[in-house]
Parts: structure tokens; C-alpha cells; sequence
């Protein structure tokens, strides 16, 4: 993809088939005879605007008719799907026609925002402006083209800014169109008839609390939806008779019926999706939610289909069932409805599928502690220590009988056996045969072996087990007493392993268990420390600690990639924080590190699991139970009371289907759910997972035959994509998770003796995050983390201790490398800050070793070799362009007045005998470009003056953020305005325009250059990549 910004709409055009706009573009998204989706970029002119609305009619058998509308503008092309080629596009253009106006002293334009349009045939065209001006055009068809021709126009008595509209009907002389506007009012018009009832409204009812952002209308069944910013969606009874006697000859009956609520931000789209055997209402917003209604208001889903982005935009396939939907950061979504539209009603929700079944138990007892074992049977352990099997549906098939002095307080589940522990003791159960489960042995474990007894703080106690893990990958399993003494035992209990002792910490027990090879195993204690041992060893050889901060690593699966099969093991962790950890274990130097982590929807994750084709994460989201995959797409969830009670689930293979359990109020509570497969389309959409806000800092790196993108920006994530042939891949692609608030500058260092590219990424809640990617594979290791005030832990200490800071919270702006690996930060608080980046046995550190204080927020800083002295420049709010001297980083050697305020963007180039062009824009929407002479005094001290300058203050019209220097003494600049200029400054004699063009991306913060390819990359709320050609 060239652009990825806002995916504002998208229309179903036939089966397996989809015109999706993205930005100003249009992509044609289709499925090949031999079953692969193939993408087709429409030819169309550049457009100013961002494409709102398309609308398709069929022409003849596999030939459509296409308008599409962006801004002011609206385009018609005639799609083949049969060789899948466009027409050329045409301008459709509305001339201005003086007609009486309701209002005198208003003039009602057609060349005006359009809010909608409808094909009312294949030849007539109806066209509603922002101000509420109706359009009627009719198109005459010559040579595989379309030409249009104005029929009628009709304004809208009510001159209100529209900021939706609906257009009903198939002819002109019957349409009415429903509208909404930013008070909350929703009004029912009318288009034909005579003076009297031309532009009419007919209905004029307040709606909503705020602006009506969408209308879906069915008058067969009398069902009309509103969606707005006030989080809600409204279903009304709308009934439309002919009355001859009314000046419009039409009477309207409008009534609310309901007013719902599920959406947590402002609801964008709603439509009415009718089928056969059931109707739904389809709802889209800001929350990144899809929710489904019946006509009644009752919600019958709520999936969260994306991380962030707004959902603009929505079409439906009824051939296939599927929903398609579009995405703010230029993601496409499906869902296919099919199951639901199926149950016709009957279909129960996750609650209404909760079903008790509790086994009839003794008076005054209950369920303490449940498990599934083999089969799908359960084991579950009374209050009463009462130990039986129970079946799915709660019925009891055997009862263990009771041991003397035997207290279960342990339950773990292992292939072929089954662990209770209590006290010192354990019984072993063995469970692969069905329905048999028979106690195995019995056995008493003793913790005072002579292994422990090395340590000199042994107080010589027994302990009683607290842990039992089982690994499934060793078939062994660890059990652990509170002072952290672990033995590994067989999985039939018949041999001691290895002895180990986990070290002194608040919560010693373990909570996780996993073996690498025959020599090293994991351990992981309560406090979230997470160990490396030897067999032979009863110490930890490594420790790594607070891999999941200070709560207990869940599980731990390990992976086996074919390129380090020598070197070591790739594994992931889980745990309480929400996170997913990649570590990577050394074999040769016996060492743990972690990589890099990823934030799944799950606040609690307590379990995993592992499957064939994708890795399953269980847990909790406050009183929700929640089961996602490695993409974060919800399965399932449901209200359970929340993460702390007992619980587990059962997958059957052989049916497909998850089964949960769990205890609430001393009832065992069971829910099924069955993943239901894609019976809907079989397009794979494209999903590039940018910003879901603005990308505030972009940086271009070389790498083999493609570029890397590093990026990062408001949503706290730096992101790095591949861009190859000018087009950005969708894989790989790496994201690194560790800013706690938003990025404002990026910058990277190739690492030759590794082949790798070490970046450093800064922003707010002045932190530094230094990370480093193997070019080889792909993968993203975290090297350390600077935070100049003090971490969030510090600063809650400090609070404890009623101690307080006056140091200003600040932000980094802008880095740039010096020489000898030091880096200089500008920052908002008016200081110049040079650190020291040291590496020793791989260990990255980041020293601060001089600050400067300047007195105003330093915006950008660019760093250069001039003169055989190392110098920076740094521009800040008060216009001024400041020299440094590395050697002298107290204060600048020369301050040059460049911009009369904020300075954004800013680029140097060096030309031959010591000179250095600068040019910069800002906030005073002016562009300056400058040369200086830079020479060294007798005295070897740099002497800087400005030779010439040009400065011209009109060429944009907003804030220029983005500027860059080429070789040819021609420059591109980009600012707020969407407009992307070059200009030439030859012989330094004025600023000429060469040429210039629009950008889609809204808010733009910055331009790259890929010199190579001679295209241009422009970031903002999206990203667009043009070639230098404008």
C-alpha cells in the first residue's frame, strides 16, 4: 500500500468483490478463480479530499456504473468485473444555477461539501449538498464513458450544515431525504413537487444529545436507526402516507421506540442488514466495536474488532453473510453474521448460555477447588475435603475415598495423572484411562534433602507444599514449599530429577514450570522472578528479575526457531500484567533476556493455550472472562465475577468446542462455546496495523533491497515496517511496546559487527527507549530504558513517603547522533542534553553528562561534521537557529534569527569549502533557507556567518512541519495545509516554485526521502508515499 490513512468507505460491488477508499485512493479487493485475493489499484486523477462515498449500479451482466464523492467533488468510472478494468474517470460537474431561495439572503450553493449521493437508476443521479441542496443529474452514455447533465435542484427550506443525510427512493419525484445536523435535529425533506412543498420539511424532531452522525432507513418495515456522538443508537417507528390535503401531499409519522446503549465513544454508522428469517441493526464507531441489534434494541453482539482505530464505515454481503468494514488507520475488517441471522432470534447470549451445575452435595457443603482432568470430566474438591469426579453436567460418577490426616489444598492436572496435594503429602491418580481414575501411590515429600542444606540460612523446618507444576513438553513435574525448595520429579512420581532452591524472595513458591533440554530448565516464583537452572545445579545459574513486574509469570512456552537451534531457545511468557514477554535463552553463556513484549485486551491472562494453528490467551478484564488469540480477536467473553475465584476449561477436539467452569457464590457454573468457522467471504483483507493516532516522528533506513519505516507517535508505540518497490508490506513487521507515553523523535545506528540497527526512540514522560533489530531475522530486542526524573515506581515511593519533586515534567523533542556515540536531546523544558550511549558485554547504558538550559522548548536538532569539528543546530519556539560546538555545549556560538516563531521542521546539506545550506519552516507558515560559511579561527574556535538567505512567508498556508533538502539545490516542503511544494533556490537569487500537489494525510508532522527510489514519504494521521515527480 502507497497511502494508509483513513479507510472512509467501502462498498460491496458484487460477490467476492469490494471497492474500498483509503484516503484519496480507490483499491479494488477481489477473489481470483483460483482462490486468491488480488488487489487492483483504480486510475484516478489526484484528488484534493478524502473519498466519503461510493455508490454502484449494474449497467449489464458484469459491468457496474461507479460515483464516488471526496469533498466538493464527484467522479463517475464503469467497472468490468469480468476483466476486472476501469474506464476512464469523469469530473461530474454541477453548474451554478440562480434559482429562488427559501431564504433570501443565503446563497445556496451546489458547489459545496457533498454530504451523500444515490443512484437513483443507472442513468439519474441524485446529489445532496452539506447545506441541504438536492441534485438531479441524468448521464448520457458515449464510448464506454458517461457525460452528465443537470435535470433539477431543489435546497432544503432548513439551510442547517448537514453532517449526514440519507437519500430514499428511485425516482426523483419520490425521494425524501433524511438528514441530520450537528444540534441533534433529524429532518425528514422532500425534493420534487411544486413551490409550495419543493425543499419542505416534513419532520423537524430533536433526536440526540449531540451531532447525528449516521441515518438507516427501511420504510417497509417502518424501522429508521440514528447513531451519534452521545454514545447512542436510536430506533424509530417512521410511517410515510399521501395526503392530498397537505401542501406536501405527504404526511410523515416519526416515533422513538428505543434508546440504546453499548458503545463507549461516539457511533459512527449504524445500517439495517434484512435477511429472510431476521433483521439486525449493524452499529460501527470510535470504541473499535461491532454491535448487532434486533429490531427490538436488544444487543445480540458486541466484538471488538480492532486495537484503537475508529471504525468510519461499513457494507454488507449478503451472498456471503459478511459485514465489511473499514478502519481510521486504513485496516479492513470482516465478520460474518451468518450464525446469528440463522438462530433466527433463538440464538442465547453468553450470559443466558451460563448453565449451573452444581452436584447435590451434603448439607452446609460445597465446591472449594474444581479441574478438568482426561475426557472432559472434572475433579473437584469440597470445603468438607471431600474429592470426587464429576461429569459435565454436574453429576457424580466416583468419589476418592479419604486418607487419614489428608487435606487437599492442590489440584494439578498432568497427561496421564492426577496430582492432589496437601500438606507433605501427595496422591497420584492416574487418569488415561476412561471412565477408571485410581489412585496411584501415596507418597510423603520430605523438603530437609542434604541439597538444601548447602545454603547456611537453613532453619531446618519441613515445609508443606504451596506449588505443583507440571511440564508438558518433559512430562515432569516440580513441586515447592514456601522457602523456595523445589523437587522435579518424574511423571509418575517414581524418581527425583533435580533438587533446586529458588532464592530468597516476598513469595517463593513457583507458579510456572518448563524444561528446555536435559540440562536447563525454567522456574518462575510468585514474585514474578523468573530463573534458569541447571539438573546438576540446585542454584539458579541466571535471574531475571521482574520479567512481569512484581506479580507471578502464568506460563511459559517455548519455541524452537531452526536458526538458533544451537545457539539457544526462543520462549514466550504470560502473566497478571496483561503482557506477553519473547525472552531468549543462550545456551552458551547460560543467560536469560528479554526481547520485547506485546499488550494483549486480556488485563489478567492466567492461562494459555497452545494449538495448532494459534495460541490462545484466558483470563480476566475486571469481572469479564475474556479468551483471545495471538491477534487479540475476542472468542469469547462473559460475566464471571472476575479473576479470583476457581476456574477451568476443556477443549474437545473432536466437537470444536471450549467448555469453561468455574465457582461462583459456592455454585460450579459452566459455559460452551463453539468458534464458529469463516462461512463467509473468503477475501483476505489487508491489514497493515499503523498509528491508530497521529505518527509524530518517521525515520528512513536502508536495508538490502527494501527500507525500514521507524516510526512512532500519540498511541505509544514505536512500529517498524518494510517498505519494498515502493509499496509497505504487510509482514514482517515488529512493535515495540515499552513507551509509557506518546513518541516525539526517532533515530537509528546501523551496528556492523552484528548486522544490526540499534534505534533510540524518546518522548514523553521524559523516557529514552533503546532497542536493537537483527537485520538477519527480524526480531527486536529491548536494551534499556531512561527515564530522566525517576520511574513511576520512585515517584510512587515518593508520595508514600510525603516526599515531593519540583523538577517539571518534560518531554524529549528531538535527538540527533554526535561523535563517539553520544546523543543530544532537545527537550520542552528549555534544556540541552548530551548522553553517553555505552555497550559493555552487550549492556547498553545511557549517561547524562551535560545539560544546557536555553529557556524555551527546543522543537529540532540536526547534527553535522563541518570544518573537522563536530557541531549541532537546534531551533526552538523562538525562531532562532543556535550553533553549538560539541566540544562547547554551554552555550551557542551563533544565533541567527530565521523564523519570527516556532520553528518545525528543519534540514542541512554541506556544499564544498566549509559552507552548510539550512533551511527551515514553522509555525508562521514561511520557509527559510540560508547559507553559512563555517571556518576555524587562528585560535581553532568556529566562526559561522550568514552569507545570504531567502525567505518566503506565503508559500503555504499553515504550519510548516515538513521539510527536506535535495541535492540540487531544490528543497520539498509540507505543512498543515496538505500542500507538498518544491522549490528552487538556485544561486541562491529567490524561491521558485517547480511544482507542487495535495497529501491526503491529515495533520501532517514530518516528509522523509528515499533518495534511492526518488519518492517521498509524507506522515501524519496516516502515512502516503508519492514519488518525487509531482
Amino acid at each position: 500500500m502507497r497511502v494508509l490513512t483513513d479507510a472512509a468507505c467501502i462498498r460491496v460491488i458484487c460477490s467476492e468483490t469490494l471497492l474500498v477508499a483509503v484516503g484519496n485512493q480507490l483499491l479494488l479487493l477481489y477473489l481470483s478463480p483460483h482462490g486468491k485475493t488480488r488487489r487492483t489499484n483504480v486510475p484516478l486523477p489526484r484528488l484534493v479530499d478524502k473519498i466519503h462515498g461510493i455508490e454502484t449500479c449494474l449497467l449489464e451482466e458484469k459491468k457496474y456504473l461507479i460515483v464516488f464523492h471526496a469533498g466538493r467533488e464527484a467522479y463517475s468510472i464503469i467497472l468490468d468485473c469480468q476483466t476486472h478494468a476501469f474506464s476512464d474517470s469523469v469530473l461530474i460537474v454541477v453548474p451554478e444555477k440562480l434559482c429562488p431561495q427559501p431564504v433570501s439572503h443565503i446563497r445556496r450553493r451546489t458547489n459545496d461539501w457533498i454530504s451523500s449521493i444515490s443512484l437513483l437508476s443507472s442513468s439519474q443521479l441524485c446529489i445532496v449538498t452539506s447545506h441541504g441542496v438536492a441534485v438531479l443529474l441524468k448521464a448520457i452514455f458515449r464510448d464506454n464513458t458517461v457525460q452528465w447533465g443537470l435535470i433539477d435542484k431543489s435546497p432544503c427550506e432548513d439551510g442547517s450544515t448537514l453532517y449526514c443525510s440519507t437519500i430514499t427512493g428511485q425516482q426523483w419525484d419520490n425521494v425524501i431525504v433524511l438528514s441530520g445536523t450537528a444540534l441533534g435535529l433529524l429532518l425528514v425533506w422532500t425534493v420534487a413537487g411544486d413551490k409550495a412543498s419543493r425543499g419542505r420539511v416534513l419532520q423537524n424532531v430533536s433526536a440526540h444529545n449531540g451531532v447525528i452522525f449516521s441515518i438507516a432507513c427501511d420504510f417497509d418495515s417502518g424501522l429508521l436507526t440514528t447513531t451519534s456522538d452521545d454514545r447512542s443508537i436510536k430506533f424509530w417507528k417512521i410511517d410515510i402516507a399521501k395526503n392530498e390535503e397537505h401542501c406536501s401531499g405527504i404526511i410523515v409519522n416519526l416515533r422513538e421506540e428505543r434508546y440504546c446503549f453499548a458503545h463507549t465513544a461516539r457511533v459512527f454508522q449504524c445500517r439495517i442488514i434484512k435477511e429472510a428469517h431476521r433483521t439486525l441493526v449493524a452499529s460501527i464507531g470510535e470504541d473499535s466495536h461491532l454491535c448487532l441489534w434486533t429490531v427490538d434494541g436488544d444487543l445480540v453482539l458486541k466484538k471488538r474488532l480492532d486495537e484503537g482505530p475508529t471504525l468510519w464505515n461499513m457494507d454488507y454481503d449478503p451472498s456471503k453473510a459478511t459485514i465489511f468494514i473499514t478502519a481510521s488507520n486504513g485496516n479492513l475488517h470482516k465478520y460474518c453474521i451468518r450464525h446469528i441471522l440463522e438462530d433466527n432470534g433463538d440464538r442465547p447470549n453468553d450470559q443466558s448460555a451460563m448453565v449451573d451445575v452444581s452436584p447435590t452435595l451434603l448439607k452446609n457443603e460445597h465446591l472449594a477447588k474444581i479441574r478438568f482432568i482426561t475426557f472432559g470430566s472434572m475433579v473437584a474438591v469440597t470445603n468438607q475435603n471431600r474429592v470426587m469426579i464429576i461429569e459435565q453436567s454436574g453429576t457424580i460418577t466416583n468419589s476418592f475415598e479419604s486418607v487419614d490426616k489428608f487435606k487437599c489444598s492442590i489440584i494439578e492436572v498432568g497427561q496421564s495423572y492426577l496430582y492432589l496435594a496437601g500438606g507433605c503429602s501427595i496422591q497420584v491418580y492416574d487418569t488415561a484411562t476412561n471412565p477408571s481414575t485410581h489412585l496411584v501411590r501415596s507418597i510423603g515429600i520430605s523438603f530437609l534433602h542434604n541439597a538444601f542444606h548447602c545454603e547456611g540460612n537453613e532453619d531446618g523446618l519441613e515445609g508443606a507444599i504451596r506449588s505443583v507444576n507440571f511440564c508438558a513438553r518433559s512430562k515432569t513435574v516440580a513441586i515447592c514449599d514456601a522457602s523456595g525448595r523445589s523437587i522435579v520429579f518424574d511423571e509418575a512420581f517414581e524418581n527425583i530429577l533435580s533438587y533446586h532452591r529458588i532464592p530468597s524472595s516476598a513469595e517463593r513458591w513457583l507458579t510456572s514450570f518448563a524444561t528446555l533440554n536435559d540440562e536447563l530448565l525454567l522456574m518462575a516464583d510468585r514474585s514474578g522472578h523468573l530463573y534458569l537452572l541447571d539438573r546438576a545445579m540446585v542454584n539458579p545459574v541466571f535471574k531475571l528479575a521482574n520479567v512481569h513486574g512484581k506479580l507471578g509469570i502464568t506460563s511459559i512456552i517455548t519455541e524452537e526457531r531452526n536458526l538458533y537451534a544451537t545457539k539457544g531457545y526462543f520462549f514466550k511468557t504470560t502473566g497478571h500484567d496483561g503482557r506477553i514477554c519473547e525472552l531468549f535463552m543462550n545456551i552458551t553463556s547460560k543467560t536469560l533476556e528479554m526481547l520485547t513484549f506485546s499488550k494483549s485486551i486480556v488485563g489478567w491472562i492466567d492461562r494459555t493455550m497452545v494449538g495448532d494453528t494459534n495460541t490462545f490467551f484466558l483470563g480476566f478484564n475486571d469481572s469479564h472472562f475474556f479468551m483471545v488469540d495471538a491477534g487479540n480477536e475476542t472468542y469469547t467473553q462473559f460475566d464471571c465475577g472476575g479473576g479470583h475465584r476457581c476456574w477451568d476449561f476443556y477443549y474437545d477436539e473432536n466437537s470444536s468446542t471450549f467448555t469453561y467452569v468455574f465457582i461462583q457464590h459456592k455454585r460450579l457454573k459452566r459455559v460452551r462455546f463453539t468458534p464458529q468457522p469463516n462461512a463467509g467471504s473468503e477475501l483476505m483483507l489487508p491489514r497493515f496495523n499503523w498509528h491508530t493516532r497521529a505518527c509524530n516522528a518517521l525515520l528512513v533506513v536502508p536495508r538490502h533491497d527494501s527500507h525500514l519505516l521507524l516510526s512512532g507517535g500519540e498511541d505509544n508505540i514505536l512500529r517498524i515496517n518494510v517498505l519494498q518497490n515502493g509499496e509497505m508490506l504487510e509482514q514482517p513487521r515488529r512493535h515495540l511496546f515499552n513507551h509509557i507515553s506518546s513518541i516525539k523523535t526517532v533515530i537509528a545506528k546501523k551496528r556492523l559487527e552484528n548486522d544490526s540497527l540499534l534505534m533510540i526512540s524518546a518522548g514523553g514522560r521524559a523516557q529514552i527507549c533503546v532497542a536493537s533489530l537483527d537485520l538477519n531475522i527480524f526480531s527486536i530486542k529491548q536494551e534499556c530504558e531512561y527515564m530522566l526524573l525517576a520511574t513511576d515506581a520512585e515517584r510512587s515511593r515518593w508520595k508514600a513517603n510525603r516526599r515531593s519533586t519540583f523538577d517539571p515534567e518534560t518531554k524529549f523533542m528531538c535527538a540527533a547522533f554526535l561523535a563517539t556515540d553520544r546523543i543530544v536531546f532537545g527537550c520542552s523544558d528549555g534544556f540541552i542534553r548530551i548522553f553517553q550511549l555505552s555497550a559493555n558485554n552487550g549492556l547498553f547504558t545511557l549517561t547524562l553528562e551535560n545539560e544546557t538550559f536555553y529557556g524555551r522548548c527546543i522543537l529540532k536538532v540536526v547534527s553535522a561534521e563541518v570544518a573537522g569539528t563536530s557541531l549541532f543546530i537546534t531551533v526552538a519556539t523562538d525562531g532562532y537557529l543556535c550553533f553549538w560546538d560539541v566540544s562547547y555545549p554551554n552555550e551557542p556560538i551563533y544565533r541567527y534569527r530565521h523564523q519570527s516563531s516556532g520553528v518545525n521542521a528543519i534540514d542541512l546539506n554541506q556544499v564544498g569549502g566549509g559552507n552548510i545550506i539550512v533551511a527551515t519552516g514553522g509555525d508562521d507558515q514561511s520557509v527559510a533557507v540560508s547559507l553559512f560559511d563555517v571556518k576555524k579561527s587562528e585560535e581553532g574556535k568556529l566562526q559561522i556567518r550568514a552569507d545570504s538567505t531567502l525567505f518566503d512567508k506565503y508559500l503555504h498556508t499553515a504550519q510548516v512541519t515538513g521539510l527536506k533538502l535535495l541535492d540540487d539545490d531544490k528543497m520539498i516542503s509540507v505543512g498543515v495545509d496538505q500542500r507538498v511544494y518544491i522549490t528552487s533556490f538556485a544561486n541562491f537569487t529567490k524561491l521558485a516554485i517547480e511544482s507542487e500537489t495535495n497529501t491526503c494525510v491529515a495533520d501532517v508532522k514530518g516528509i522523509s526521502f528515499l533518495q534511492d527510489d526518488g519518492e517521498i514519504v509524507v506522515y501524519g494521521c496516516g502515512i502516503e508515499i508519492m514519488s518525487l515527480k509531482l
